[in-house]
């Protein structure tokens, strides 16, 4: 499970938040939480060799703030599909060059959340921050979904 974004830029950061509150939580054997920063190419690399990926990052989709999406592999993977993260390098490009490379786990999942203040400074506006523990849930239960 990788957390993705910013926590200088507000409500970027909540990708970050909810891998932190994930870490202290008690997982499932072989889960690993990362925080994956901004994302980019680095995403590639904490990819590598894992059979199922979960991706946390705040999403531009239009929907009301701390609004909570899942999206499959397959979306994720559409050409000249929306660009989903709010970071440099955005997933689409990413998945790219990773389905190039032949770098791209089995699995890739990503819930985003739709921010509502992306600006600079420290800490998720309230909607965000009422809507983070429903994310922490929806993780924990996809990570005790069966394959």
């Amino acid at each position: 499970m990788i957390g993705v974004g910013n926590l200088l830029m507000g409500d970027d950061g909540a990708g970050i938040a909810a891998a932190q509150e994930l870490g202290g939580r008690r997982l499932p054997r072989g889960v690993e939480v990362v925080d994956g920063g901004t994302g980019g190419i680095t995403l590639l690399h904490l990819m590598e060799g894992a059979d199922k990926v979960i991706l946390i990052d705040a999403v531009l989709m239009g929907k009301s703030p701390g609004s909570i999406e899942r999206f499959g592999s397959e979306a994720l993977e559409e050409e000249g599909g929306t660009p989903l993260s709010l970071h440099q390098g955005g997933l689409p490009q990413v998945f790219a060059l990773g389905r190039e490379l032949g770098l791209l786990p089995g699995e890739i999942v990503l819930y985003g959340i739709e921010p509502d203040s992306v600006v600079e400074r420290l800490g998720l506006s309230h909607r965000v921050e009422a809507a983070l523990p429903v994310l922490v849930e929806r993780l924990l239960e996809e990570l005790r979904t069966p394959p």
